[in-house]
C-alpha cells in the first residue's frame, strides 16, 4: 500500500491545510500530512489541540476519491479508532481506552485524539479526512504521553497502514469492540442540555450509527434507556471501566 507523506516543521493545523482545497490532493492514492507542531491545533468543535513540539504525532491522512455510503461512515470511524489503539498497544506501551467519540485515553488521561470531515455529493462521502494527534514522548501538563522516544514520524509510518486498511476494510466487530474499549463504560456522571447538574447514568456502549446508550433511573426506580448523539450530552466522570 503506497501512501502519499508530506512533512512541515510547523504548520497551524495539518487538518485545515488538508481540508483548504480538497482537489489539491491526489485523487487516486492517500496522502497524509504530518507537522512537528501546530500552531492552531483543531480539536472537536471548538476545542484546541495543544502539544510538546517534536514530541507528539501530528497527522492527517486524506483519501483518494472514494464512494462510501453515508450511512458506513461512523461503522469506519469506530473501526479506524479500534485499529489505532491496537496497533499502539502492540508497541508495548500499555491498554488504550476510548472516550466517546473521539478521545484515546491512556491510564485515565487523554493521550489523544480524533478529528474528521468528510466531502459529500449526494448521501455519498467522496473524500475523507481524519487526524490523528498523539502524545508520543511528552504531554501538556494534565494529559498523558506514551511515554516512547521514538521520532514521531517512526510512528506515523507505523500507524498508516492499518489506519488506512480499517477505513477501507471496517470490520464487522468494530462497534462491539468500540464499545468494550469506552472508558466509561458502566456507571458514571453525564450532563444533558438543560440541566444545571450532572446524573448518574449507566453506559451502554454505542450504536450503529455511533450514539452513545445512557440507561438513566428516574425518581420514581424505573429506568430509561437514551440514545445521544455528540453534542446531546458529554461524560463528566464516575467509575472507568
Amino acid at each position: 500500500m503506497y501512501i502519499n507523506t508530506l512533512h512541515f516543521k510547523e504548520i497551524d493545523s495539518t487538518h485545515s491545510h488538508a481540508t483548504a482545497d480538497w482537489d489539491g490532493w491526489n485523487v487516486a492514492e492517500w496522502t497524509a500530512i504530518s507537522a512537528d507542531t501546530q500552531h492552531l491545533g483543531r480539536g472537536q468543535r471548538t476545542k484546541t489541540w495543544q502539544d510538546v513540539p517534536g514530541k507528539a504525532l501530528l497527522c492527517t491522512l486524506v483519501s483518494p476519491q472514494v464512494m462510501w455510503p453515508g450511512e458506513s461512515l461512523m461503522h469506519r470511524h469506530m473501526a479506524m479508532a479500534v485499529a489505532l489503539c491496537e496497533a499502539i498497544e502492540a508497541t508495548g506501551v500499555g491498554s488504550i481506552g476510548l472516550k466517546w467519540p473521539n478521545d484515546l485515553y491512556l491510564a485515565g488521561r487523554k493521550v489523544g485524539g480524533i478529528l474528521t470531515e468528510a466531502q459529500w455529493t449526494g448521501s455519498h462521502c467522496t473524500r475523507y479526512a481524519g487526524s490523528l494527534g498523539l502524545n508520543i514522548e511528552a504531554a501538556p501538563p494534565g494529559f498523558a504521553a506514551l511515554g516512547s522516544f521514538e521520532a514521531p514520524q517512526v510512528w506515523r509510518d507505523r500507524l498508516l497502514p492499518p489506519w488506512v486498511d480499517a477505513l477501507m476494510h471496517p470490520d464487522e466487530s468494530a462497534i462491539q469492540s468500540f464499545s468494550q474499549r469506552l472508558v466509561h463504560r458502566g456507571i458514571g456522571l453525564w450532563r444533558v442540555p438543560g440541566e444545571e447538574e450532572p446524573r448518574e447514568a449507566k453506559c451502554l456502549g454505542v450504536d450503529a450509527q455511533g450514539r452513545i446508550g445512557l440507561q438513566w433511573t428516574r425518581v420514581d426506580g424505573q429506568t430509561v434507556v437514551r440514545w445521544y448523539v455528540h453534542g446531546e450530552t458529554h461524560w463528566v466522570g464516575g467509575l472507568e471501566k
